[in-house]
C-alpha cells in the first residue's frame, strides 16, 4: 500500500513537471524543419518589412489587412530554423534560411517580387534581421539570416 502512494506521488510530480518546463518552454524561440510564412513586401521599394505565420495570416480579415499592411503585397515562404514571435511578427533566428516563392503572391493581384537583380551573396533585409542571398532560381529565392 505504502509502495503505491509513493508511486502515484512521483507519477504526479513527474506529470507536474512536464506540465510546466513545456509551458515555460512555450514562450521562448522555436525551432522548426518547416514553417509556411508570408512575407510582407512593400509595393515600391520592394523590401520585406514583415514576416507572419501563414496561419495567422490566413484568419486575418481582408479589412484589418488593408488597416495594416495598406501598400504591401504578400508573398509565400518557408522559413527553416529558429525564429520567435515578435507580436504576430516572425523575427528569424541566426542562421535560419528563408524561402521567398517569387511567383506565388498570397493576393488577387498577381504581381511578382522584383528578383531578378538579386544575385548569391548580397546582403539583404528580413525587416530587422540581416541575411544573405544563397540562391536565385526562377521562382524561388533562398536567403540564410546572418544576424537576430
Amino acid at each position: 500500500m505504502m509502495m503505491q502512494l509513493l508511486d502515484l506521488r512521483l507519477k504526479i510530480l513527474l506529470v507536474t513537471a512536464i506540465v510546466l518546463c513545456s509551458g515555460i518552454c512555450f514562450g521562448q524561440e522555436r525551432i522548426t524543419k518547416e514553417t509556411k510564412v508570408i512575407l510582407v513586401v512593400d509595393n515600391k521599394s520592394d523590401v520585406v518589412e514583415h514576416i507572419v505565420l501563414l496561419a495567422n495570416f490566413q484568419k486575418t480579415e481582408e479589412k484589418q489587412l488593408m488597416k495594416n499592411y495598406g501598400h504591401h503585397k504578400f508573398f509565400l515562404g518557408l522559413l527553416k530554423g529558429s525564429y520567435h514571435l515578435n507580436k504576430n511578427t516572425i523575427v528569424p533566428g541566426k542562421n535560419t534560411t528563408v524561402v521567398i516563392y517569387t511567383d506565388k503572391q498570397f493576393s488577387p493581384i498577381e504581381e511578382f517580387f522584383q528578383s531578378e537583380n538579386i544575385s548569391p551573396g548580397d546582403e539583404f533585409n528580413l525587416g530587422e534581421t540581416k541575411a544573405k542571398v544563397i540562391a536565385n532560381k526562377k521562382g524561388e529565392l533562398v536567403i540564410k539570416t546572418q544576424k537576430p
